[in-house]
């Protein structure tokens, strides 16, 4: 298990963050961040989330390599291809669900990954999210439409996979 820690972005976080926001295999996977990477909409994500929900930073050794959120009910998250297939991904969406049941009484909660991005749906997929729709959905960064797979994680089904690993 990796050991990470999670906290809510600043405006510290800004050379981190738009070195994510530089990375195009990063920001090709995301559906609202533009391209080329825009200092002013990076500083923009650089706060504490005020919405319904969390945005936390991603830590690793003291260093922030991504994020993770749960906003309204749905998950999102963006990782530096640095730390990428070290199983850091995996146990940030595993922590941020395992809070957002905690805290919340959602019967569901959403997620979604393009087509050509197989990793983010096997994340997806160890969690629990199931298919549900496949639809053509807008990229920001790519500036086409592109085929999208939305997924589902119905809290029935986080129970029995959460018991199943402690």
């Amino acid at each position: 298990m990796v050991k990470l820690t999670y906290r809510d972005l600043d405006a510290d976080d800004f050379e981190a963050m738009h070195g994510l926001a530089t990375q195009w295999q990063v920001v090709r996977q995301l559906g609202g961040w533009p391209w080329p990477a825009s200092p002013e909409f990076t500083k923009s994500r650089c706060k504490t989330y005020g919405g319904k929900g969390f945005v936390w930073g991603i830590c690793l050794n003291g260093s922030l390599v991504g994020s993770v959120a749960v906003t309204g009910r749905e998950l999102g998250y963006m990782l530096h291809p640095a730390v990428a297939g070290r199983g850091v991904m995996g146990q940030a969406t595993f922590d941020a669900m395992s809070y957002a049941m905690a805290v919340t009484d959602h019967a569901y909660f959403d997620a979604s990954f393009w087509h050509d991005n197989p990793a983010s749906g096997r994340v997806l997929a160890k969690l629990g999210f199931r298919h549900w729709q496949t639809r053509y959905e807008p990229s920001k960064a790519r500036r086409i439409p592109l085929l999208c797979h939305h997924t589902r994680l119905k809290r029935d089904d986080w129970h029995g996979l959460s018991k199943a690993q402690q």
